[in-house]
């Protein structure tokens, strides 16, 4: 299931960059261009950092970092679209993608909160039991 999220935000990327490779325009605004490859870019880098980071709570954290870089990217594409460097209809995989990598995303994140509150739960009720044994020893 992972490699699923790196894909759809590596889709997401691969799309904006051929956005971004077609448009003179938006290759001449500097900044915007560099802030929209550098959001893009984040976002299968967050989450590859988080998932090497061997820490549920760490991945979960990750995975918001890059669904906040995610949702830049995606509001500097419409905003592509508004100055008319893109055209709505070339954006339209670009959008899906994103869509489609925030829903995976977001269901990661939760599993991932799910499963730290569980641990936290049976560690907890774990910790009477250990207190119990010392006192006996």
């Amino acid at each position: 299931m992972g490699v699923r999220r790196w894909q759809l935000a590596d889709g997401f990327k691969s799309e904006v960059f051929g956005l971004v490779r077609l448009s003179p325009k938006a290759q001449g605004d500097r900044p915007y261009r560099d802030q929209l490859i550098s959001a893009s870019s984040a976002v299968s880098k967050d989450i590859a950092e988080g998932f090497l980071r061997d820490s549920a709570g760490d991945f979960a954290r990750f995975l918001g970092f890059a669904l906040g870089s995610l949702a830049e990217a995606e509001g500097r594409v419409a905003d592509g679209v508004e100055l008319r460097y893109f055209r709505e209809e070339d954006c339209q995989e670009a959008f899906r993608f994103a869509r489609r990598a925030a829903v995976a995303m977001t269901r990661l994140k939760i599993s991932q909160h799910h499963y730290v509150w569980t641990a936290r739960e049976e560690r907890s009720r774990a910790e009477p039991r250990l207190s119990r044994r010392q006192d006996k020893t």
